[in-house]
């Protein structure tokens, strides 16, 4: 059976159809595959054709943005982080090994290779210099960064939101700065109520039984004027010189009233304690809801720049100040044209600057020169006094121009803008033609009679000693003393001169004033007494003369006895006098009576050059112009005394060398 078997198998005809059915199923199987390729690719075909003519239909109708990055940039916009938050976010960033590493090298090349980050144009780079650790290389990274002017918006954006606050101050009190730096002062809070039944609550706050006599007959005046609305057209004025309301104000009754409010403010953040209750009541955003409402009126800024100051003088305020966007607000008033606004603001600016100025100016001590960061070190400083019924923003402008075809003298509008005219000669001249310098000038309230007298419980206060000694530990803390004085008085602030230097020379720790002492400088000091004193008498003139009108009483006895003494401390020290005196009679309330102030036997001390001007005596401190004969002298002198204490100076730390060796 088997064999029969595959005898069939093996027959060639059975082999024949075996292969010819295989090769029929095959080739139709492949047909087959090859019809469903061809219908996918057709398939495939058509619709990639429908869809490339929708994208290029589509992107006939819209167009491509490729810089979406760098609109966004320029969208940014400002974020304000809380200073203590952000210090914890950045201290909680985990960062890798590596860049630990990065950090750790960056920060070894900036301490000794700060040149490199220097002349680098990335402000990260030159931020990272500012926040050194080293004082040095912060001042350096300070200066690199306000020289730039010429950076993108939103790189100015960045920076201004990493900015700490030694470097935003310091940004602030550097010339020409680029305003980008600066984050836009923040939207005060919302008031439900007006803002002077606001200054009223606070001033109201402020008062207790052992404040001074003064800044409760000033609150007292303030609440008054506010509670009363049929008063609020009155003008009353609070420490200073003094304001013409009527010539600065608008007609808007309320303006008047937060101005006399601001004023009371301003006396009363003279006293630390009224300070820690001004900032625990909001005080300072108080004062930014003044400045959004009445930024337009030169008075408030003026007011609000005092205030300012007077909080400044207490580091424990300076947070506070900065994170209510004030820093913004004075970078702009620090260069404004108006000189009262601007000597507040660098006053305030440099008590902030804790991390380049030493020292603190007080309420009263104003910083003439310089305003603003300096690379050269100081050598000397000049203190400017004024006189009677004068002021730091007044008293040493320009001699003012009269008469036809001269240039208009009261405001000086038309004189600066010539750029003929100064309102204040020692910042414009002085400075630029003595180096290495520092100007002060002192400010204290005067009057001639009781009854215009701002508060009439400060008659103690107005006698020579005492003003004398107030004034002294002012300039103290400004730190007076450490370097060599010259001494610059008008009038009756030539005689608060004589008496701070006596007082410093009697007083053990003071001493180094005197020392230091190189120079004093007169004009029209009534050493002798005033002829002004004898027609006290003259209801017409004066009525119930004023403490410091007696003391200037011809041949006075505290008078002579100050100036004994003080020639006896020119005569030990050695110290050069110069003195100027009036020959012109100054008209005295009615063009018909006219006087010389102090005539020439009471303006020359007897010590020192002696210079007779032909000039009367508000003008005597006034120079006509940089040419004039009155600054030349002034010039000159001033020049002589610099040197004398530089070389003081260098034989002083030849002997302390001396002494080092043995």
């Amino acid at each position: 059976m088997f064999s029969g078997l595959l005898y069939k198998l093996c027959r060639p005809g059975w082999y024949t159809i075996f292969v010819r059915k295989h090769s029929y199923h095959t080739r139709k199987k492949h047909t087959r595959k090859i019809q469903y390729s061809v219908g996918v690719f057709t398939v495939s075909a058509i619709c990639g054709a429908v869809v490339y003519l929708e994208i290029r239909y589509l992107g006939n109708q819209l167009s491509t943005v490729t810089d979406v990055f760098d609109t966004e940039k320029n969208k940014s916009t400002y974020i304000y982080l809380d200073p203590e938050k952000q210090e914890f976010f950045q201290d909680t960033r985990k960062r890798s090994r590596v860049r630990k590493i990065k950090d750790f090298i960056s920060e070894k090349s900036v301490k000794h290779l700060p040149w490199i980050y220097t002349k680098k144009d990335n402000p990260k780079s030159l931020l990272k210099l500012a926040r050194s650790s080293d004082q040095g290389l912060r001042c350096l990274g300070v200066k690199q960064l306000s020289k730039h002017h010429d950076w993108e918006d939103y790189q100015y954006r960045n920076i201004a939101q990493a900015l700490d606050t030694r470097t935003m101050i310091g940004l602030a009190r550097s010339q020409d700065v680029d305003p980008r730096f600066f984050l836009p002062m923040p939207k005060a809070p919302p008031s439900k109520v007006w803002l002077e039944d606001e200054y009223r609550t606070l001033i109201s706050s402020l008062q207790n039984e052992d404040l001074d006599k003064c800044l409760k007959h000033f609150a007292t005046k303030a609440l008054q004027l506010g509670n009363n609305a049929d008063e609020r057209d009155s003008l009353f004025s609070f420490g200073g010189t003094g304001l013409e309301f009527a010539k600065s104000v608008s007609s808007v009754p309320e303006e008047r009233v937060e101005i006399v409010c601001l004023q009371a403010l301003a006396s009363h953040s003279a006293d630390f304690r009224c300070c820690q209750n001004i900032i625990k009541m909001g005080g300072v955003q108080l004062l930014q809801q003044t400045y959004t409402k009445r930024h337009k009126s030169i008075v408030i800024r003026r007011q609000i720049a005092k205030t300012l100051g007077n909080l400044s003088v207490h580091q424990c305020f300076h947070e506070e100040i900065v994170r209510a966007g004030w820093v913004t607000v004075l970078s702009r008033w620090i260069s404004s044209s108006d000189l009262t606004l601007s000597l507040h603001a660098a006053r305030t600016l440099a008590n902030l600057d804790t991390d380049f100025v030493s020292c603190t100016y007080e309420d009263g001590v104003y910083l003439i020169h310089p305003i603003y960061r300096e690379k050269e070190s100081i050598n000397a400083d000049i203190v400017f006094v004024h006189g009677l019924l004068g002021g730091p923003f007044k008293t040493w402008r320009q001699q003012d121009r009269k008469g036809p075809g001269a240039d208009k003298s009261s405001d000086g509008t038309e004189s600066v803008k010539k750029g003929t005219y100064t309102f204040c000669w020692p910042k414009d001249w002085l400075a630029k033609d003595c180096g290495n310098i520092r100007i002060l000038s002192v400010e204290y309230d005067t009057d001639l009679s009781t009854w215009n007298a701002n508060c009439p419980f400060e008659t103690e206060k107005r006698g020579l000693t005492v003003r004398a000694s107030s004034i002294l530990q002012k300039l103290k803390k400004a730190d007076i003393g450490s370097r060599p004085i010259i001494w610059v008085g008008h009038s009756m602030g030539g005689l608060l001169i004589k008496q701070i230097l006596s007082i410093a020379d009697d007083t053990p720790g003071l001493d180094n004033i005197v020392n230091n002492t190189v120079g004093v400088l007169f004009y029209s000091t009534p050493h002798r007494g005033s002829s002004l004193a004898h027609l006290s008498n003259q209801a017409s003139l004066i009525v119930a003369p004023t403490v410091e009108v007696k003391e200037m009483g011809r041949d006075s006895p505290m008078l002579r006895r100050l100036h004994k003494d003080f020639q006896q401390l020119v005569m030990e020290h050695g110290i050069p006098c110069l003195s100027f005196g009036e020959l012109e009679k100054t008209q005295i309330r009615t063009p018909k009576l006219k006087m010389l102030i102090v005539p020439p036997e009471s303006s020359d001390p007897g010590i020192g050059e002696f210079h007779a001007m032909k000039t009367s005596h508000l003008n005597i401190c006034k120079p006509w112009d940089r040419d004039s004969e009155l600054y030349t002298e002034t010039l000159k002198f001033i020049r002589r005394c610099l040197l004398q204490g530089r070389i003081e100076n260098i034989l002083k730390a030849g002997m302390t060398f001396k002494d080092s060796d043995r």
